[in-house]
């Protein structure tokens, strides 16, 4: 039904966001609101994905975290299975999570998600000429997050130089430099993730200044409800506020406040933790609106945050 329908695709709408900052949930409204079809991840290995660039054993933790460095790192299969995903077309039942039926494959309009694209959204946007949403949410939070998440595989083990090896890169690239940086602070979880959000967000930065990438931030959307995509200007839909929990939510927090939502990463992390993804966000992305000016290292409350 894919490949029938995507003749007839009118309209696409690419997310991107790092793993467990609202990209699901912001997914499944706006295909709500636009009586669209989804296409769900097509990049991970659970829809089938092989990085071509992992030719050594790596765990299915670092597996599922790869990010291409650059458009430089895309194979000839990435390109073609992000044009395929970009025409509606799924190749593994996991891309198809959200639909809840057959009939939104005959969708004139499709939104699709990825979480690896951090690094290539210029890329993406000069190739594909699509609109692109990123969304953002505070690194802390997204750390927290992780720490519950019930999946096969964790990011506590995760392994960077299992994903990077400087030899991989020629010196004096954005590769290398990458590469370099992320090795750097392949020291604990907390310092991986930090590093790893904090160099894709600055990169994907790039794409927002440019006008090739919209930025919306998770706080924002959750503080003042999905209404406020509409300033967006991507589509004449009115996108009514949806306070429905997404299928990947944490169990016990589909109920959460707001407040909760935005706030109780504070007391679910150690203050060690919250110093180390300070730190390294700083230093990694200084202009991340996270972390800047408070010298408590809990930070300003997020959800007053510019």
């Amino acid at each position: 039904m894919d490949y029938v329908s995507s003749q007839n695709l009118r309209n696409t709408l690419l997310i991107n966001g790092f793993w467990r900052s609202g990209t699901t949930w912001l997914q499944q409204t706006l295909v709500d609101a636009l009586g669209a079809k989804s296409l769900f991840e097509p990049f991970s290995p659970a829809a089938g994905h092989q990085w071509d660039q992992l030719s050594h054993p790596v765990s299915e933790a670092s597996r599922n975290i790869y990010m291409p460095l650059s458009a430089n790192c895309l194979t000839p299969r990435d390109r073609i299975k992000l044009h395929l995903a970009l025409k509606g077309v799924g190749t593994h039942g996991y891309t198809h999570f959200l639909r809840s039926s057959g009939s939104p494959a005959w969708s004139k309009d499709l939104v699709v998600k990825f979480t690896q694209l951090g690094f290539v959204l210029d890329e993406v946007a000069d190739s594909q000429h699509v609109p692109i949403i990123h969304i953002r949410r505070n690194p802390a939070a997204v750390y927290a997050s992780f720490k519950e998440t019930d999946w096969s595989w964790r990011f506590a083990d995760v392994r960077l130089k299992q994903n990077y090896s400087l030899q991989d890169y020629a010196k004096g690239t954005v590769e290398h430099e990458r590469a370099d940086a992320l090795l750097r602070f392949d020291q604990s979880p907390v310092h991986r993730l930090a590093a790893l959000w904090s160099l894709s967000e600055r990169a994907a930065q790039r794409s927002i200044i440019s006008g090739r990438a919209h930025l919306v931030r998770y706080e924002d959307i959750v503080g003042e409800g999905p209404g406020i995509l509409n300033r967006l200007q991507i589509s004449s839909v009115n996108i009514a506020s949806n306070d429905t929990a997404s299928p990947v939510t944490n169990a016990g927090r589909e109920s959460l406040s707001a407040r909760q939502r935005l706030n109780d990463w504070k007391s679910r992390l150690t203050r060690s933790e919250i110093g180390c993804i300070r730190s390294v966000s700083q230093e990694l992305f200084p202009d991340n609106g996270y972390f800047q000016t408070d010298a408590s290292p809990f930070g300003r409350d997020s959800s007053k945050i510019g």
